[in-house]
């Protein structure tokens, strides 16, 4: 009788040992599954900030031509905006503005580029800025869009 309760003993170990391995399996890939959704959902907020970011650029660009219609900072990234502490020396926040040197007609606009950046997500808008010459030049129309290129 001895060797019989041995026996079943035995025949649970390897079923405690499958059981183990499933549970284990299914703990890694729910950890494995849980760990991407966060780096997509990192990439997502990246990528709004940075659109937000491109955004305030050409808002303050925007303010700027408002001020003074014959401003020109027509260079690449001629000026830079930290959106948080040292943003463009760390790239965790910045906008990129460039304005055109177009006198802000219908067939010359002056075209405001601006680049948010957060990390690696690169977000850019360009607004065209027409001046209306009948209304002391005022801004007639502002027509935003996002660059995909």
């Amino acid at each position: 009788m001895i060797s019989l309760h041995r026996q079943q003993g035995l025949a649970t170990i390897p079923t405690v040992i499958a059981l183990t391995i499933l549970v284990l399996a299914i703990g890694v890939g729910i950890t494995s599954l849980s760990l991407s959704e966060s780096f997509v959902t990192l990439g997502q907020d990246y990528s709004t900030r940075a659109l937000f970011y491109a955004e305030a650029g050409a808002k303050d660009a925007l303010m700027r031509v408002t001020r003074k219609k014959n401003y020109v900072c027509s260079t690449a990234d001629c000026y830079t905006i930290n959106m948080v502490s040292n943003g463009c020396s760390t790239n965790d926040g910045c906008a990129k503005v460039t304005v055109s040197s177009g006198i802000g007609s219908i067939a010359d606009p002056k075209i405001i580029t601006s680049t948010g950046q957060v990390k690696t997500s690169v977000r850019k808008v360009q607004v065209n800025v027409v001046f209306d010459t009948a209304m002391f030049g005022e801004i007639a129309t502002a027509s935003w869009q996002e660059l995909t290129n």
